[in-house]
């Protein structure tokens, strides 16, 4: 029985990844050349504290660039808390602080991460079996810019992850999400789809080096724009 939910585990992470693919091939074929096309850069470091009981901690700093990641859009630190209620569900939240060339804005996130996958495979086969991760979480942000105008703007983000290790270390993943927006310059719309994927390559007993292409149309922000985003963060998980 558990051999066959395995098999279906993986059947589901291929289809994932055709789907994904056939995604990434529509939304970027000349039928959306309306928007402008950039590239950026993301690159950071996570330190996470694990505890064994009640509250866990991470402190994340982050830089980005965009403009073909030849300027500076804006780098953040964020505070996050995690909550672990069921062996299927984490609650976080936190706080991130941007700086940004010409303002500041600050973020407050409430969510959590759904395994919907933790009952497929016993837990001795925990590490190495096929998983599907719903994140979701609303944010508030203060003094955010839209349209040359800046404004609070509340969201709800909605990502599915997917992953199922290649190799004893390294474990690809696929992602597909979208951020529902709403503030005084636009109605409640979907404002940005994202669709990509990974790897997560452990470096030290403690250390992991994630890599991550990102696929992003925004659709709120004026002129609308399409984003190929590289992403490299550098993680340290200690346990207390």
């Amino acid at each position: 029985m558990r051999n066959s939910i395995a098999v279906v585990a993986g059947r589901i992470y291929k289809r994932l990844s055709k789907w994904l693919a056939c995604g990434l091939i529509i939304f970027t074929s000349p039928l959306h050349a309306e928007t402008l096309t950039d590239s950026a850069l993301w690159t950071g470091g996570l330190f996470y504290l694990d505890k064994e009981k009640g509250l866990n901690y991470s402190a994340e700093y982050q830089v980005r660039l965009d403009d073909h990641m030849s300027s500076l859009s804006s780098h953040f630190l964020e505070l996050m808390a995690y909550q672990k209620t069921t062996d299927n569900l984490v609650l976080n939240g936190g706080y991130r602080f941007t700086v940004r060339p010409d303002h500041v804005e600050h973020r407050i996130y409430m969510g959590g991460l759904w395994d919907m996958t933790k009952n497929f495979q016993p837990l001795v086969k925990e590490p190495d079996r096929f998983r599907a991760i719903l994140q979701f979480g609303y944010q508030h942000d203060f003094n955010a810019e839209y349209d040359n105008r800046q404004m609070g703007s509340d969201s709800i983000r909605w990502v599915v992850i997917a992953t199922q290790p290649a190799v004893k270390k390294v474990r690809p993943f696929l992602m597909a999400g979208i951020l529902t927006t709403w503030n005084d310059a636009y109605s409640f719309g979907v404002d940005k789809i994202r669709l990509g994927g990974g790897f997560v390559l452990p470096v030290t007993a403690n250390g992991r080096l994630r890599g991550q292409y990102i696929w992003e149309k925004s659709n709120f922000r004026e002129p609308k724009k399409r984003t190929n985003i590289l992403w490299l963060r550098y993680e340290v998980a200690m346990k207390k």
